[in-house]
């Protein structure tokens, strides 16, 4: 399980850029593998596993990337709704040119680091990095599901 002092960095840094407020995450535990970490949904059935050698469990919600904390695409998805901050609402023309590669040039009221993308207020598509004036696509093709296309899948 991550310490507790773990937990109140990955929630801190949830609110400090993103907004999402922390009491939200009072039904979840925290587990740390390696630079990892994992979330599941509190319950009294963990005590009756306890005993038992897990590799993994629930969905990974952050990764050590160097010196920085990423939260996964997957936990963003999950997630980011939630976020009052750090967001981008984008167009289909700046998801598709993302992710050919592509950065955009952005003027952002935001501090450079990690941007939710979303197609309108209630479909996160993922994360973007935002750094001197250019975002990039953190979200990978596999994980661009095609109903957020438009339900055509593009080539």
């Amino acid at each position: 399980m991550a310490s507790p002092a773990e937990r109140d960095l990955l929630l801190a840094y949830l609110e400090d850029r993103f907004g999402i407020d922390r009491d939200g995450f009072d039904g979840f535990l925290f587990f740390k593998k390696k630079k990892s970490w994992w979330i599941a949904t509190r319950t009294p059935l963990l005590a009756s596993v306890s005993r038992l050698k897990i590799s993994r469990m629930g969905m990974k919600a952050f990764q050590k990337v160097g010196q920085f904390l990423k939260p996964t695409t997957r936990f963003i998805q999950v997630f980011g709704s939630y976020a009052s901050g750090a967001t981008l609402v984008i167009g289909e023309a700046e998801l598709l040119a993302l992710q050919e590669g592509k950065g955009l040039s952005l003027d952002l009221d935001i501090d450079q680091g990690y941007v939710i993308l979303m197609m309108d207020e209630n479909r996160v598509v993922g994360l973007g990095l935002y750094v001197n004036g250019i975002l990039r696509s953190q979200v990978s093709r596999k994980a661009l599901k095609i109903e957020m296309l438009g339900g055509e899948e593009r080539t």
